[in-house]
Parts: structure tokens; C-alpha cells; sequence
């Protein structure tokens, strides 16, 4: 059996690479990859004499007739020559999914949140991505400002779709200014490449106070209207956190010179008040019932914070048209109160009569959170309450519950002793690393309380949870 010689992947600014680029982690039952023996640790070199790129160049290669697959299973290359439909379910999920490591972002947003974050958090927060594969992979954000024309031809024939993209203005030279970058000024052109090629594409704008709402959003709405294979449109609210104040002040975001083509040479960046957010849904609110009209669904999209930081009522579920942002936090708060609402609905009056917990949240969803909980507890007999934690690790700007760190809850709450669980957004832990934004484990944070801390997606988890709780106190009774 000859060798398989496996050139460099990849010479661009990268991290997070893996030591064993294609190294398999899970192979799923009835697969193909277990019907020919292919094991966890295996090492996917090839197909077809050709090295892969990453998890999305498998699934292309590997969907033909005739597929030569190479393996590296401790230092012994297994072949496999196999004839196939052409479409089968080969069950492998990769260890890191891009063996060449992370694509590095070549731009320097005046808001970049990865640069107002302190040290001593987790490390992968500070890779500043900007790969167009985790955009169709995970629907992380990409301003397609680093692709080469060989990145483009690959998006082309692999139909890499949907990627996600961080717009936030069509202007040219606004945009070059919000995205750090001279290349960011030809966006309009990229997506209509994206658009010839048949890619479905979500768009994103972060909208800056008084820089790309108003008469700029309705430009880039205007826009982006034109095109077909566009499937929505968020906005969302700019953050800033304590670092990024004092990174403000100091002006350090104004190192490139395309950011200093705006007029007054600056990008000031602050919070959205509750007149300007109201300003911003009655805007939305305009081209919603446009596109209403002429696609069938609302498609521009606001993120929670500005129904929730102005005291507007959070829209009702068709408003989110299938909810296609929702893992940009685009209508989380009305899939958790219709969960809470689905769950009501089932759940027998008085269930968990006995139980208490509590619920931790940021301030933005403590008064939401607290009507739920109330609903809750009339319901089922629980006796949960609702802390709000201030975020003092990142500054108390930052006000939702999916950045609160290990610190923010060993602040908020004594280390006496309970059986009373403390219950955490799942989002503030990482799926990747499973711990929090300041690198503390959740076993961390439980130690220094000496209380169960659970991560918790809804109120019907929590009631999962109680459930199990009060029948192990009760066999430990018996």
C-alpha cells in the first residue's frame, strides 16, 4: 500500500489548529463509516489521493460513486475502495471540523467585542474568527472580507450554503469604517456573487447609535431588498463592555486609516437608550409589513435586547418567521416564554409543590424572567426565585444572561451551604469547552458555593431537573 502524501492545508493567519488535523471523535450507529470498522481516533487523510481541507470538504469528496478513502490508524494507512449511490450517510463527526485551525479576522471593528474582554478567559473567546466555513457550519457571522478567489471558487462548486454575514451598512464607505477594512467597502459586490452562485445567505447588521441606523439603515435595507437569495435580516444592538470603555477613551480604534474617512474621524460607540431603541423597532416596523408583503414573513429581524432595554412587549411567535436568527439571540426570549406556555399547559397543577431553586438572570430579562417564574410557581407549587446578577466581570453595560460569568455568580450570591439548586443560563457555558467565560467549569462554581449550580434552556428544563431532585431525595428516604 503506497503512501499518501498530505500537502499543507493552509499558509493564512489561523489558530486554535489542531495537533491531528481529521481526527475522527464520533462515528454514529448504522453509518457507513461503522459498517467499515472506522473508529473514534482514526485519522482521515484523503480521499481519492487528494488531502482534505476540513469537515465540509469530506462531505463534498465523499458524496461520489467512487470513493479511495485513506485512514492513519496509529501509524497504519488503511485504504478503503469502495463503490457507492452517491449520497450516503457516512456518520462521521471530526474532532475540529477545519484541520487547518481557525481563519484569523483581518479586520478591526470600532466594536469588536473579542477586543474589550479581559484576560484570563477562555481562550478560544479570544480567536478573532472570521472563517467562512463556521458560517455554514454553526452560522457564526463573516464579513467576507479575507476570502481569496479560491475561496470563492470553492464556495462556488461546493455550494458552501448558507453563509452568514455581518453587512451592517451597504454604504461603501461607512461600511470600510465599521468593519476596519478598505476591502469592506465592495459588500454589495460579494453578495451579488453569492447571489449568481445560487447561495443562500443571511444578513447582519450591528447597529450603532446615530452611525448605521436611520437614514443609513434604510439605505442598506433598501438594498439588500433587492436580493433573491437573501433569507433574513437581524439587527442587533452594539455592546460594550467596561474594557471597551476605556478602549473608547483612549481611542485606540482609530489606528486604521479607512476609519479615519469619517466625518469628525471617529466611531463613537455607546449604549442605545430607550427613546433611540424605540426609534429602531418603529423603523423595523415599517419594513416589516413591506416585506410581509412582498416575501411572506417579517425577515428583518431585531435582536431581544431592543423590545427588552425599552419596555416594548417581545412579538409573538409568527412575527419570527420560523425563528431563522435565533442562534444570534433573535427571538430567545419569545421561544422561552412559549415554552413556558407550552409546559403550563401540560404540566398537572401542583407538581412540584415542595421545591425551591434559584434563578439566576442578567438585568435585562430579570423583569420578564420574574413574570415567568411567578407563572411558574401558581402553577406547578414551586417556591422558585429570581436573582438578578450585575455583570462585574465585563461591566454592568453588558446586561444579558449569556455573558455573565463564574465570577458575576460567586459575587451575587453567599457560599453557604444549600441543597437549593442555582440555576444558569446553558448559554453562558461554552458546548465546546463546558466552561464559563472567565474559564471556571461549572464544578468550579458549585465548589466555591457548596450548592448544585445547573445550566437550565428553559423553565421546563428546571422543572426536569426538580422533578429528578425530590425522587432521589425520596429513594434516599426509603
Amino acid at each position: 500500500m503506497s503512501p499518501v502524501t498530505v500537502s499543507p492545508l493552509s499558509h493564512r493567519r489561523v489558530d486554535l489548529t489542531p495537533s491531528v488535523p481529521g481526527l475522527v471523535e464520533v462515528v454514529s450507529p448504522a453509518s457507513l463509516a461503522m459498517e467499515l470498522g472506522i473508529e473514534p481516533g482514526d485519522q482521515i487523510i484523503g480521499i481519492n489521493g487528494r488531502p482534505l481541507l476540513d469537515a465540509l470538504d469530506f462531505q463534498f469528496q465523499a458524496q461520489a460513486e467512487h470513493v479511495v478513502l485513506d485512514v492513519d490508524r496509529g501509524g497504519v494507512l488503511l485504504r478503503y475502495d469502495l463503490q457507492l449511490d452517491g449520497d450516503e450517510f457516512w456518520g462521521i463527526t471530526f474532532a475540529d471540523p477545519t484541520f487547518d485551525g481557525v481563519r484569523v479576522c483581518e479586520n478591526s471593528c470600532p466594536f469588536c467585542f473579542i477586543k474589550q474582554i479581559p484576560k484570563g478567559m477562555r481562550r478560544s473567546l479570544y480567536v478573532m474568527d472570521d472563517d467562512y466555513r463556521y458560517s455554514m457550519l454553526y452560522g457564526s457571522f463573516v464579513t467576507l472580507t479575507n476570502l481569496s478567489e479560491e475561496d470563492w471558487r470553492r464556495i462556488e462548486e461546493q455550494h458552501i450554503s448558507p453563509l452568514h454575514v455581518s453587512v451592517h451598512s451597504t454604504n461603501p464607505e461607512l461600511r470600510r469604517a465599521l468593519v476596519g477594512n478598505p476591502k469592506g467597502g465592495t459588500i454589495m459586490e460579494a453578495l451579488a456573487r453569492l447571489e449568481r452562485a445560487g447561495i443562500d445567505f443571511h444578513a447582519q447588521f450591528v447597529l450603532v447609535p446615530g452611525v448605521n441606523d436611520g437614514d443609513e439603515m434604510e439605505r442598506s435595507l433598501r438594498d439588500l431588498s433587492t436580493f433573491a437569495r437573501l433569507r433574513s435580516i437581524a439587527g442587533v444592538p452594539v455592546g460594550l463592555s467596561r474594557h471597551g470603555q476605556e478602549r473608547q477613551s483612549k481611542q485606540l480604534r482609530l489606528s486604521r486609516t479607512c476609519m479615519r474617512t469619517l466625518p469628525g474621524k471617529q466611531i463613537t460607540v455607546r449604549r442605545y437608550q430607550p427613546d433611540e431603541a424605540r426609534a429602531v423597532i418603529a423603523q423595523a416596523e415599517v419594513w416589516q409589513e413591506r416585506f410581509w408583503r412582498e416575501r411572506g414573513n417579517p425577515f428583518f429581524y431585531l435582536g431581544d435586547e431592543f423590545y427588552l432595554m425599552s419596555g416594548t412587549p417581545v412579538p409573538d411567535t409568527a412575527h419570527y418567521g420560523g425563528f431563522p436568527q435565533i442562534e444570534d439571540g433573535i427571538g430567545i426570549t419569545r421561544a422561552f416564554l412559549d415554552n413556558l406556555d407550552d409546559y403550563l399547559r401540560r404540566s398537572r397543577r401542583g407538581l412540584l409543590a415542595g421545591t425551591q431553586g434559584t434563578i439566576a438572570c442578567a438585568e435585562l430579562i430579570a423583569p420578564t424572567m420574574r413574570e415567568a417564574v411567578n407563572r411558574f410557581n401558581a402553577r406547578t407549587g414551586a417556591a422558585l426565585e429570581v436573582v438578578m446578577v450585575e455583570n462585574v466581570y465585563l461591566g454592568s453595560e453588558i446586561n444579558v444572561s449569556g455573558l455573565l460569568s463564574g465570577h458575576d455568580l460567586l459575587t451575587a450570591f453567599d457560599r453557604g451551604p444549600s441543597d437549593a439548586p442555582l440555576y444558569i443560563s446553558d448559554r453562558m457555558v461554552s458546548q465546546r469547552t463546558g466552561t464559563l467565560l472567565d474559564d471556571r467549569t461549572v464544578s468550579d462554581v458549585e465548589t466555591a458555593l457548596r450548592r448544585p449550580v445547573v445550566p437550565a434552556a428553559d423553565l421546563s428544563d428546571v422543572a426536569r431537573d426538580l422533578r429528578q431532585r425530590r425522587a432521589r431525595q425520596a429513594q434516599a428516604a426509603a
